[in-house]
């Protein structure tokens, strides 16, 4: 089970080896951190991740691979400000090369036939989580091997990932078709056997780099089918009783006028928290009928929800609230998915707040964020 007590997730911080995340994270046994779930959730940010390995110490050029990771999920979301209809907008170009606008069966019964690939697809479905590296291998196999369009893969990906954002994961999904870069990203079968481990031969990616050019899609992943996904809305329904989730038609109006209005972005246990104010989770009924979530996902939210003292949780949308409490002032942190909120708007804690604006590119953001380097 996940830790979702914020103390001991906190904690989790001071157990980041950056040196060895540098030298292995490609690999899937690499020294990777896994708090990708607490930072999509809004629960801890990367700026305090970075704050903490310079004060244990560390030199900045003993941290500039961890550094510049964090960076990079910084980046998505300055992009995502710039592109906020991401989900369905390709970035930078418009690929041609996909055949189907569903997704592949062998993809989703983890059926691939390439060994190290279906088990990190078991592993998504157990656990919610899976190896940056291991994204990138389904991902080219759903776009650039399968040839499906690159938007079911995403929201496939996207329902169970208990750090399902947005940003990172819709950008990096275009990254690799090439919708949001100058070429397809490919991984043959010597590849996934160095960074996975398994050592399977004679398949359909045990191929030279130049066959990827003229390869046709392997008969095991031919068949498609529609992206089916269980509304939110269902899994609402199941988890309200246990979990006092409200619609808006049941919320109590009481003297407290403002109202800190937290999302499944923002579940940050110290945000604002020496000040008086009504405490609400929005869970955006429309948001999630864009992107809907798994039903371990809405869990995991829930779980982090306990960490704010007083919060109620309400199922609905932005404008519910507003007809419901007509007179209250909402504070809420920026994030792009938040479309129509209005009232106060807290930034968000960057890297590098100074580096705001878009860029088309990661390393042009970076040349940017590295005048501010002296700042640690």
């Amino acid at each position: 089970m996940i830790e979702t007590n914020y103390e001991k997730i906190f904690a989790k911080i001071a157990n980041i080896d950056p040196i060895k995340y540098g030298k292995t994270r490609n690999f899937l046994w690499g020294n990777v951190s896994q708090l990708s779930p607490y930072v999509a959730r809004g629960v801890i940010s990367t700026k305090e991740i970075a704050n903490s390995l310079i004060e244990r110490g560390f030199k900045v050029y003993q941290i500039e691979r961890l550094l510049q990771q964090l960076t990079w999920r910084d980046y998505f979301q300055r992009t995502a400000q710039r592109f906020p209809d991401l989900s369905n907008q390709n970035v930078k170009n418009d690929p041609h090369h996909f055949k189907s606008t569903g997704i592949s069966t062998a993809l989703l019964q983890a059926d691939t036939g390439i060994d190290a690939l279906d088990e990190g697809i078991e592993h998504l479905y157990e656990t919610g989580w899976i190896h940056n590296h291991m994204r990138m291998y389904l991902s080219m196999l759903h776009t650039n091997i399968a040839r499906c369009d690159w938007r079911s893969g995403a929201r496939w990906m996207y329902y169970h990932l208990l750090d399902a954002d947005m940003a990172s994961n819709d950008l990096s999904w275009q990254w690799v078709c090439g919708a949001n870069s100058h070429k397809q990203y490919v991984a043959n079968q010597e590849n996934i056997n160095k960074y996975s481990g398994s050592k399977q031969v004679r398949t359909f990616l045990d191929v030279e780099y130049e066959a990827f050019s003229g390869m046709t899609i392997p008969d095991i992943l031919r068949e498609t089918e529609a992206l089916k996904m269980t509304p939110t809305s269902a899994s609402v329904l199941e988890l309200r009783e246990t979990d006092s989730i409200l619609f808006p038609e049941e919320i109590q109006v009481n003297d407290t006028k403002s109202v800190l209005l937290y999302s499944w972005n923002n579940l940050d246990p110290k945000w604002r928290r020496e000040e008086t104010h009504r405490r609400i989770l929005l869970l955006d009924s429309e948001e999630f009928e864009r992107r809907p979530i798994s039903l371990r996902t809405l869990e995991f939210v829930l779980a982090l929800s306990k960490n704010i003292g007083g919060i109620e949780i309400v199922f609905g949308t932005f404008k519910d609230l507003q007809e419901k409490l007509p007179d209250h002032s909402f504070i809420y942190k920026e994030h792009p998915t938040q479309l129509g909120w209005t009232g106060t708007e807290d930034s968000r804690d960057w890297i590098f707040p100074e580096v705001s604006q878009y860029t088309s590119s990661f390393f042009g953001y970076w040349k940017k964020c590295e005048k501010y380097l002296k700042q640690f």
